[in-house]
């Protein structure tokens, strides 16, 4: 549901109603400003926000632990970075 500012002036305790079922978008103008969302919609929303982050954090430990290795089990480049990129195939050598 989409509802503009003045309304929302008019109609607070209606739309804090509505948004314990669905979030509801303010506009201004006809685009969107804000959006109100039930306490529980928020609690879940950044709990969800954390978990990514500490997931991203923990690929990226795992990714420094474990570098590429050739057939000898030997690191492949000089640097963390070299070990993760390859080069073109594409590009010309002379």
């Amino acid at each position: 549901m989409s509802i503009s500012i003045a309304q929302t002036r008019q109609q607070l305790s209606a739309l804090i109603d509505a948004a314990q079922s669905a979030p509801q978008v303010i506009t201004k103008r006809n685009a969107p400003v804000a959006v109100i969302v039930s306490a529980e919609y928020f609690k879940r929303t950044e709990v969800a926000a954390h978990s990514t982050d500490s997931l991203y954090s923990s690929i990226m430990a795992a990714r420094a632990a474990h570098l590429p290795t050739d057939d000898l089990g030997l690191v492949t480049g000089a640097t963390r970075a070299a070990a993760w990129t390859r080069s073109n195939s594409f590009a010309d050598t002379e």
